[in-house]
């Protein structure tokens, strides 16, 4: 067995390193400069040298987190990329997605099957890209998880972060989401490469977030609670503004992920005060 991971660059990626690393699992770095990522049959010939058994995907979910039509592009194009080559290599694609299709409009939580309501035209450009690989992947797992927290990079902690240093006004909703620690993520990838190599064969997708959903606004208040102690904010100086809740909730079921792999949700909140110390450092 061995995994490659695609976008060891980025925030993913670098934590899905850092939790391979030490353990008894073979692996090899691809970063999103490498022209390698351009050409199916590259990328075929890497994968093959490597005796590539997993491939997984974490560049994409941050090329299409980007406010850049281009970046949308590339993705989708790696995407499409990745699965002529995981295929010729009979390996497994495990395509890292997020929630960006679901607007909040339903009464619970988001199951796998539920479909799209969201009219982002982002979100229809992620789901292009999941549909692809389920179509053109034998071996393939689709895992979405929600709005990342990550000590550095695009994600949901360092937009908060930023603009409370900057001493800006946040606007905060009262709707829910499942903020998700990157670290956890990369956690629950892992475990499910180690059940893959056991001979597991639950192809599909699969949600995964943390265990308490919460508003932004929650968030920002347990934040500022935090990376106060580290003097890079006062709290006499930030500005929160709660903006009442229009019941659209973002949350994720994750049932079938602990059904199938038995994996179980983690709380953000016991992830956090690492995340602000390593920022705050």
């Amino acid at each position: 067995m061995k995994t490659v991971i695609i976008g060891a660059d980025c925030r993913l990626g670098l934590e899905l390193v850092a939790n391979l690393q030490g353990r008894d699992i073979p692996f090899v770095s691809i970063s999103s400069r490498d022209p390698v990522l351009e050409s199916v049959k590259l990328l075929q010939h890497a994968f093959a040298i490597h005796g590539a058994t997993h491939i997984v995907n974490a560049l994409s979910r941050e090329w299409f987190g980007k406010d850049d039509p281009v970046a949308h592009k590339r993705a989708l194009l790696l995407v499409k990329n990745l699965c002529k080559a995981s295929q010729l290599q009979e390996a497994t694609l495990i395509q890292l997605s997020d929630d960006s299709m679901f607007a909040g409009r339903k009464n619970g939580a988001y199951r796998e099957k539920d479909k799209s309501d969201s009219g982002d035209p982002r979100a229809a450009r992620v789901l292009k890209a999941e549909r692809h690989v389920l179509k053109r992947v034998t071996r393939h797992i689709v895992l979405r998880s929600g709005p990342l927290l990550a000590p550095a990079g695009d994600n949901l902690f360092s937009m908060v972060m930023q603009r409370l240093e900057r001493g800006e006004q946040l606007e905060c909703s009262e709707d829910k989401i499942c903020p998700t620690p990157a670290n956890d993520v990369a956690r629950v990838v892992v475990a499910i490469i180690v059940q893959l190599d056991c001979g597991a064969t639950p192809w599909g997708v699969y949600h995964y977030c943390s265990s308490d959903a919460a508003s932004l606004y929650n968030l920002a208040e347990a934040i500022v609670a935090l990376a106060s102690q580290y003097g890079r904010i006062r709290r006499d100086t930030v500005s929160l503004v709660a903006l009442a809740a229009q019941d659209r909730n973002i949350i994720l079921n994750c049932h079938k992920l602990l059904g199938t792999f038995g994996i179980k949700q983690r709380p953000w909140r016991a992830a956090l005060p690492s995340v602000v110390a390593e920022y705050c450092r």
